[in-house]
């Protein structure tokens, strides 16, 4: 996964600031007038960075995705731990889950990025687009390094399923070991969030701004942008008897009011007694970020 200690720019990054005064969010949630497309592209050219077609088309595609993107999502440590462990059970319900969050636009963010990095996607048309932006490359603008679109060409389980997939780095001397892990994590998420029993815990932010008031200058705190923090837990039935083996495996449960959940299916011994069992279990409430 994209550590921060895989993530290499010649660029010197920069101090943390507030997802308030990030140019990225700024512009995706419209709290200012600012063409970021286009201030990346003059960027990228006064650092002396090529700007060939692939990589001017895949920044100004963004402007799709201003006033028509979901809030930011924290992942915790515990789910990227899980995920890291599950991945490979959740490729049959790649196309699946494209399908049915066509037209969705997000960004997210995991505690094993490099700090400052957070990665846009959009899902359209069975594909799933992403750029990975870093907000401490530059003083004043978030950049983006990565330009990825990948979309899912069998329901295999495991390593059969392949994926189309296109890498486009952004900026001249970038590297990173394994930019596919951004592909990973952001498919299961989806797929979690979509058709699992998942937490997510709203987070407010607060801005101060001076505001003139009879002669005077006063400091008022005025509400920020919200953000969630995301983890996932499930439960489902596991048996035993003497009988043959069933594996372990995932499942895509339809219910009768139309709706689809992903579940696990314990190994388990065919014509067996049941009984309920937490799988990946996560203690209820007690989730931190590092």
């Amino acid at each position: 996964m994209p550590h921060g200690d895989k993530a290499q720019f010649t660029t010197l990054f920069m101090e943390s600031k507030s997802i308030n005064d990030i140019t990225l969010f700024r512009y995706l949630f419209n709290l200012d007038n600012r063409d970021l497309p286009q201030s990346i592209l003059v960027w990228y050219r006064n650092v002396g960075s090529v700007v060939d077609p692939s990589r001017e088309s895949a920044i100004k595609e963004l402007c799709h995705l201003k006033g028509n993107c979901r809030k930011l999502v924290l992942f915790s440590k515990s789910f990227i731990d899980t995920m890291d462990k599950s991945y490979m059970k959740f490729t049959q319900f790649h196309m699946d889950i494209l399908e049915e969050l066509d037209n969705e636009n997000g960004i997210v963010r995991s505690p094993y990025f490099a700090e400052g990095c957070y990665v846009v996607y959009s899902v359209k048309n069975g594909c799933l687009t992403l750029w990975v932006f870093h907000d401490k490359i530059d003083k004043f603008l978030s950049i983006p390094t990565y330009y990825i679109c990948v979309s899912p060409k069998d329901k295999i389980k495991g390593n059969g399923h392949q994926l189309d997939c296109m890498i486009v780095p952004l900026l001249d001397n970038c590297y990173e070991a394994n930019p596919n892990d951004y592909i990973n994590m952001v498919l299961g998420y989806l797929c979690l969030r979509q058709w699992a029993e998942v937490q997510l815990k709203q987070v407010s932010t607060t801005v101060k701004k001076d505001v003139k008031k009879e002669k005077k200058t006063l400091t008022v705190t005025e509400s920020g942008l919200d953000y969630f923090i995301f983890d996932s837990k499930w439960y489902t039935e596991i048996s035993n008897d003497e009988s043959f083996q069933v594996s372990g495996h995932f499942r895509l449960q339809p219910y009768g009011d139309g709706t689809r959940k992903l579940i696990w299916i314990n190994e388990f011994t065919k014509h067996g007694y049941h009984r309920k069992a937490t799988i990946d279990k996560v203690k209820d409430g007690d989730i931190s970020l590092t």
